[in-house]
């Protein structure tokens, strides 16, 4: 398939680019900064992501936009704050008009467990984690991301997956009503999950809650 990768230098965006090019697929992968080197064969456009026109001509030609991006946290201390505080709120309209200029009509962009309606499927203890650290930011900005995304005519996908870790693939990922205890799974298998779903769509117009542990 021909993917675009937003976000391809951040965690789950480089699991999204490596997976992607070992899997076949042509992939452009599109980031903020020219510092980041893509894997070879992989084509690379640099540009900001609130540009639609230079969105629109990284996104023609291809099937699915997939979306690994978030807030940048330097940390999760309660005092910290997001490099851009309104990132996903600007560039997500952005996406969905340069989506529509080059008619792609299908995106996966990966939120996270707790967001919207599933608050309350997740620890309590988690909740609590969310609350009082800076993470209240980064899903504060998801929820923005995922109305504009329902909202938007596309064929969205958003999944939510639960804590993250640097662990390898396992293949392993289970979609899930609620997680429990210490769930987790890799950035990888988000990525790997995000590439099953864009090659057999399962879940267009769902945000499936999805874990390794815990379910």
């Amino acid at each position: 398939m021909k993917l675009v990768i937003v976000g391809a230098s951040g965690g789950v965006g480089q699991q999204l680019v490596s997976l992607a090019a070992k899997q076949g697929h042509a992939v452009t992968a599109v980031v903020r900064s020219g510092s980041w080197a893509a894997p070879a064969g992989v084509e690379t456009r640099v540009g900001s992501l609130t540009d639609v026109d230079f969105l629109a001509k990284a996104f023609e030609g291809h099937e699915v936009v997939l979306s690994g991006l978030g807030l940048r946290l330097k940390s999760i201390a309660p005092w910290a704050k997001p490099e851009v505080a309104d990132f996903l709120s600007t560039s997500t309209p952005a996406i969905i008009a340069a989506m529509k200029r080059a008619k792609v009509e299908r995106v996966i962009a990966v939120s996270a467990g707790g967001v919207g309606d599933t608050a309350d499927k997740v620890p309590g203890a988690f909740r609590t984690f969310i609350r009082f650290s800076a993470l209240r930011h980064a899903y504060a900005e998801l929820e923005v991301m995922e109305r504009l995304y329902r909202s938007s005519g596309l064929q969205v996908c958003l999944p939510r997956p639960t804590g993250l870790t640097d662990g390898p693939v396992t293949e392993q990922v289970k979609v899930c009503e609620s997680f429990e205890g210490r769930a987790t799974i890799s950035r990888g298998d988000v990525a790997w999950w995000m590439l099953k779903e864009a090659v057999t769509p399962r879940f267009t117009g769902q945000a499936p809650m999805i874990t390794v542990t815990g379910a």
